[in-house]
């Protein structure tokens, strides 16, 4: 699998050159310059949106209580691949930007989205980055203690060091 992906992102370019040759050969060197600059100002515009969009949702999640933001794994996902496909059509080519367009079409997204999720879990990547997150901690605390306290930096971190230990008062045993 990896090879086929190396392989077709060293033959992209050359595929890529070779269909804007061709392209060219019909419509002109100038008019294919002036499509592909266009293809990619509108991935950058693709690009922007979406950012604007996926900021405001994150917030808009960050700021709701967790559990109760419906549809962020959906929004989430549909961002990411209307991100992908501002990407293809920002870079030079017709075929990347003909898949950037074809990712702009809302059933085509819903169909990469099933797969990709299908992947996503079959592939084992959701569970990693789940041990990762209970790992390290998550945000609404569901696996971590919090100590209430003050940090208070003074002299640049070169203060006396307290030592002791730190009692849970939740724990049986501990008095």
């Amino acid at each position: 699998m990896r090879r086929a992906v190396a392989a077709g992102l060293i033959l992209l370019p050359v595929v890529e050159i070779a269909v804007a040759l061709a392209v060219a050969r019909l419509i002109g060197g100038g008019l294919t310059l002036l499509a592909l600059v266009g293809l990619s100002v509108l991935g950058v515009v693709v690009l922007r949106t979406v950012s604007r969009r996926a900021w405001r949702e994150l917030r808009e999640a960050a700021r709701a209580p967790a559990g109760t933001a419906p549809g962020v794994g959906s929004r989430t996902g549909d961002r990411g691949l209307l991100a992908l496909s501002g990407l293809l059509l920002v870079l030079p080519g017709f075929l990347t930007a003909l898949v950037g367009l074809v990712l702009l079409l809302p059933p085509v997204r819903a169909l990469a989205r099933h797969r990709t999720g299908a992947w996503v879990v079959s592939s084992g990547a959701f569970a990693a980055s789940e041990r990762f997150a209970s790992r390290a901690g998550r945000p609404d605390g569901s696996d971590s203690t919090v100590v209430p306290g003050e940090v208070v930096d003074e002299a640049g971190g070169n203060g006396p060091v307290v030592e002791g230990e730190i009692v849970d008062p939740r724990s049986p045993g501990q008095a």
